[in-house]
């Protein structure tokens, strides 16, 4: 594939990317109320702290993405960062999953797609 190739690609897995961290996991969990959140089969949590810090940590996530779709070669630290969050995102929900138990499937496709983020990254993070 040709480096202008790899590029767009990149481009469209960051845009898919960015589309998901905003609208399927930060700001459902920074904004969403307990009822939304039931319609996943995400209990809220009796203290939501935690919750909506993480839909913040996780929308801040989504801008530096939208950065690194806006010039991929300049911000190749995002892309680093994001093998990482996405690595370890993946790794907890299996291990959370087959240690304990999900109380939804919202979170075993969020490993699938997070573990696709992570080998996307990877191989198709431009070259220094």
């Amino acid at each position: 594939m040709t480096s202008s190739g790899r590029m767009r690609m990149l481009r469209g897995v960051l845009l898919v990317k960015v589309i998901l961290t905003f609208g399927a996991w930060g700001l459902p969990a920074l904004l969403a109320p307990p009822v939304f959140l039931e319609l996943f089969g995400i209990p809220m949590p009796e203290d939501p702290i935690f919750l909506r810090l993480f839909g913040a940590v996780v929308t801040t996530f989504a801008v530096a993405y939208w950065f690194a779709y806006r010039d991929p070669e300049k911000n190749r630290v995002i892309l680093k960062v994001g093998v990482v969050d996405n690595g370890l995102v993946t790794l907890t929900v299996l291990v959370v999953g087959l240690t304990k138990g999900l109380s939804s499937w919202y979170f075993w496709v969020s490993a699938i797609l997070t573990a696709f983020f992570c080998i996307a990254f990877l191989t198709l993070m431009p070259r220094e």
